[in-house]
């Protein structure tokens, strides 16, 4: 069996696991662990078996082919600069897989296009409202964010255990956008968390990587407008309302 590289060292990221950690949990030394990350030496098939147990994957993920590594500044993290780099690692090894699942689920289904306008020069509100108008939902509220993104062809994936750190991120991976959640959020997070990621799509598109405050901020504010147009909250005539009334609203 052969063991290739770039695989093991996304299935150990995913894990967030450090070397010294699968090394001791697989019963090989980090020197040895090491040289089969770098290609520079290939383990026995009863080694590759205890790699396999150890990180609680198959041993076939860990055989050919190569698979490419999602650079981390491509991806959307909200407040990147608290994150550890195992957490960072972690979640984009979870997205690279995900990304092999969605090819798997490409060859088989056919799945809608990606029908995601790329406003840059649109402040966040405008935008909410054009995509709002491109999607035909009017002033009405959206029932299912995720159905919503998925049925515009973005394909939606939740976050591991091991990403319980990260809110949410987005990117576009060979064109198609991708989103990511965190499902150990309440639903009006996870719903708001939707929209905000749709917004960086959106706002910040495939060429334009968003960091800093400002593209948060941004995003947020495209998420408040996309979830609740100020005419429709006007509308309601919410003043003074109690909070189931605001809830029905």
């Amino acid at each position: 069996m052969t063991l290739t590289p770039s695989r093991l060292a996304l299935a150990r990221k995913r894990r967030g696991m450090t070397l010294v950690r699968l090394a001791t949990e697989a019963g090989i030394t980090t020197r040895s662990l090491s040289a089969y990350e770098s290609g520079r030496q290939q383990p026995t098939p009863a080694t590759l078996s205890a790699l396999a147990a150890a990180l609680a994957i198959p041993a076939a993920f860990l055989q050919p082919p190569e698979i490419d590594d999602m650079p981390p500044d491509a991806a959307s993290f909200r407040a990147i600069s608290k994150m550890t780099a195992s957490q960072r690692d972690s979640a984009c090894s979870a997205g690279r897989i995900a990304f092999l699942i969605n090819d798997w689920i490409e060859v088989r289904f056919r799945l809608p296009a990606s029908d995601v306008p790329s406003l840059l020069t649109l402040d966040p509100e405008t935008a909410a409202e054009v995509v709002r108008a491109r999607w035909g939902l009017g002033q009405s509220p959206v029932s299912n964010m995720i159905h919503l993104l998925e049925s515009h062809g973005i394909r939606v994936f939740s976050l591991a255990e091991e990403c319980a750190a990260v809110d949410a991120f987005s990117l576009y991976w060979h064109g198609t956008p991708f989103v990511f959640l965190n499902t150990m959020k309440s639903g009006e997070r996870s719903r708001f968390d939707a929209a905000h990621e749709l917004g960086h799509l959106v706002l910040h598109a495939e060429h334009r990587v968003p960091h800093g405050p400002e593209a948060e901020q941004e995003a947020n504010r495209f998420a408040a407008a996309f979830l609740m147009p100020a005419n429709t909250v006007i509308a309601a005539r919410l003043a003074n309302a109690t909070t189931d009334r605001i809830i029905q609203a």
